[in-house]
């Protein structure tokens, strides 16, 4: 029995253990295989194309442009109603939006800008206010067609047609031993003088206004306030007793006023020189005189700063303050 089962078994054993080998082999190549062929799909992660929907814009959710509306503060001022030459803020509003002088007073050049402006955004005209036709105001001409040394009762009727009621009449008042009488329609004033010899009659006009910094002109321009071409003088405000002499040195005409006194320079091509005896300002042409002066209160500071304007045709020498009769 020994030899007959001897061989056979050590035979069969030999090939378990290379079949026991094998399974391991195999065994070992599926693990790695199966291994790389797991990590492989954990480390591409899965591409999810993007839906088309997001990716172009759908022409339901465009946002349309804005177009001016009435609660828009541009659209407001530009269209509001305006007055011609009435001082405020609402006006110095417009002017800084149209990027021009800002005084506060809608005159030629304010209106030529505002229709530009509205034009351009094809907005209506229906705040612009109409230019007045009345009777032309030019410094050191007649006014209205009244002439220095008419009648008192021919001169007011004849302002009156041409540039509205009066706004403002005194009694009559003696300065320099002389009686006056002022009559203001807007911020323009005419002087009528009178005696016991003669009739009251027109003795001078101008204008008169002065610019708070804050709340802009106090008195209503009547009209468009032109100047003369003119020459200017030489002369100096604190020798008053010192002979003048008309210079070849031409000044421009046209509406020259504005608030700011070196802006009123620059437009006028000459300085103002100062009075300081009188603590202003003055200017002379051959035509007519520019007064000027500043006040910021007292003690200086404390109240508004006020620029107080005139332009006339004559100079009061006389500074004895008036006196009501």
């Amino acid at each position: 029995m020994t030899s007959f089962f001897g061989p056979r078994r050590r035979n069969r054993r030999i090939r378990n253990l290379l079949i026991a080998a094998a399974l391991v082999v195999l065994a070992f190549i599926a693990y790695q295989y199966l291994k790389n062929d797991n990590s492989s799909t954990t480390s591409s992660p899965e591409v999810v194309p993007e839906s088309t929907s997001a990716m172009i814009p759908s022409s339901a959710t465009e946002i349309p442009m804005a177009t001016p509306t009435p609660d828009d503060p541009n659209y407001v001022i530009l269209t509001r109603e305006y007055e011609w030459l009435v001082p405020s803020i609402e006006v110095m509003e417009l002017q800084e939006l149209l990027e021009i002088g800002a005084d506060g007073l809608y005159g030629p050049g304010t209106r030529e800008a505002h229709i530009a402006a509205l034009e351009q955004n094809g907005l209506p005209l229906t705040g612009v206010p109409n230019e007045p036709t009345g009777c032309n105001i030019v410094i050191g001409e007649d006014i209205c067609g009244v002439q220095i040394g008419n009648l008192m009762e021919i001169a007011i009727p004849a302002v009156t047609e041409g540039l509205g009621s009066p706004t403002q009449e005194a009694g009559w008042y003696t300065e320099c031993g002389t009686q006056y009488r002022t009559i203001y329609w807007g911020a323009l004033y005419v002087d009528f003088t009178r005696s016991e010899l003669v009739e009251p009659k027109v003795v001078r006009w101008g204008i008169r206004n002065s610019f708070h910094v804050i709340n802009g002109w106090e008195k209503t321009f009547p009209s468009i306030v032109r100047f003369p071409e003119s020459l200017l003088v030489d002369w100096d405000p604190n020798e008053p007793d010192a002979p003048i002499s008309i210079t070849d040195i031409a000044t421009p005409g046209g509406p020259l006023i504005v608030p700011e006194p070196d802006l009123f320079e620059e437009a006028i091509g000459a300085s103002l020189l100062y009075n300081f005896s009188a603590d202003e300002f003055s200017l002379r042409t051959a035509d007519y005189v520019v007064i000027f002066s500043e006040y910021s209160g007292d003690p200086p500071g404390s109240d508004e700063t006020e620029f107080r304007w005139e332009f006339t045709d004559t100079i009061r020498l006389c500074e004895t303050p008036p006196t009501q009769d």
